[in-house]
């Protein structure tokens, strides 16, 4: 991961197999985004239009602004569901990585990135 000063920052991901289900789930810290190389301060910060003094290149930026874009509607989808079904405490203008917590958590994260893409 690439932490908020643009160092690399190696982080060991636990893996934890379901003994009912046998599925294996990664246990993430607060800091991550799923698939993302920079930590989840960085990415919101893009996401908010605050990219002054990150320490990351255009492109990045561009991804991630173009990622958010394709995947916002879906995530904000999967908190009004779980708000519907919960009444859960989460809405639309939460924090990025708090939208994308609940969508992992609920095991509504779409894993791939081309899912977002084809159409």
């Amino acid at each position: 991961m690439i932490n908020q000063d643009g160092e690399k920052q190696t982080l060991v991901i636990r893996r934890l197999r379901c003994k009912s289900c046998r599925v294996i789930h990664h246990e993430l810290p607060d800091s991550v985004i799923p698939y993302k190389r920079h930590c989840a301060d960085t990415v919101e910060k893009i996401i908010a239009g605050d990219t002054d003094g990150l320490f990351c290149e255009d492109s990045t930026i561009r991804r991630v602004k173009a990622w958010w874009a394709a995947c916002r509607v879906y995530l904000e989808s999967v908190l009004a569901s779980l708000r519907e079904k919960y009444a859960a405490a989460l809405y639309a203008y939460s924090a990025p990585r708090e939208i994308v917590r609940a969508a992992v958590n609920t095991h509504l994260w779409i894993h791939t990135r081309s899912a977002f893409l084809s159409g």
